[in-house]
């Protein structure tokens, strides 16, 4: 149910994603090895990983909430502009916020990008590249447990990502000045647009069972 609620949480355009049209992506530079991090299992993790999932799950929670407000309060202004503003300014402001208040590291990425800083982490390229569709958590060589939450694109955005001739030509103009590689359109709504990526910090150690 937690994944579930995360899931339900994360919100539209307010990231940077799969069900899309033929078109090849320009990939992103490779990244190097990422062999120290390995799958984490939900059902399979320590009592520590499960509170770092616990932290990462309540971050991610209020980050979309968050958003969700701003860009609502944009799109019910009427002004799309508005709302492009809140995904290219006011987001990472949010995100830096969070990553504060929580004490985790915290954005959002997708295979197809809209701003190119939003490149994800080095443990997350294996993943992102297979555009995985289900919560994801890996942990770190040093007690890290980074995870990949997806997000699903909502109907009302569709005005900033949906197909290309459907875009307002307004629109198309102001994402076409802010973002002149823009990978993010051709959409529909229910794809998978992208995720937000986040890295809880190490947790205490366990201690070791006594032999008896």
């Amino acid at each position: 149910m937690k994944h579930l609620f995360v899931v339900c949480m994360v919100v539209c355009s307010v990231v940077a994603g799969c069900a899309r049209p033929a078109e090849e992506p320009v990939k992103t530079e490779e990244p190097a090895a990422t062999v120290e991090w390995e799958r984490a299992l939900p059902g399979l993790m320590t009592e520590t990983q499960n509170a770092q999932q616990e932290l990462i799950l309540t971050a991610t929670n209020a980050l979309a909430s968050e958003l969700l407000g701003e860009l609502t309060a944009a799109l019910d202004s009427g002004d799309a502009d508005a709302a492009i503003a809140v995904c290219r300014s006011k987001v990472r402001v949010v995100a830096a916020h969070v990553s504060e208040a929580y004490g985790v590291d915290i954005g959002r990425t997708s295979y197809w990008l809209r701003n190119p800083a939003n490149v994800p982490p080095e443990w997350a390229h294996p993943y992102v590249e297979t555009m995985i569709e289900e919560p994801t958590y890996v942990a770190g060589p040093n007690g890290e447990l980074g995870a990949l939450l997806p997000i699903k694109l909502k109907a009302e955005c569709q005005m900033c990502h949906g197909q290309v001739d459907e875009i307002d030509e307004g629109i198309a103009a102001a994402l076409a000045e802010h973002y002149p590689g823009d990978q993010a359109v051709g959409f529909a709504e229910g794809d998978l647009r992208g995720w937000f990526w986040v890295e809880a910090p190490p947790g205490e150690a366990e201690p070791a069972e006594s032999e008896m």
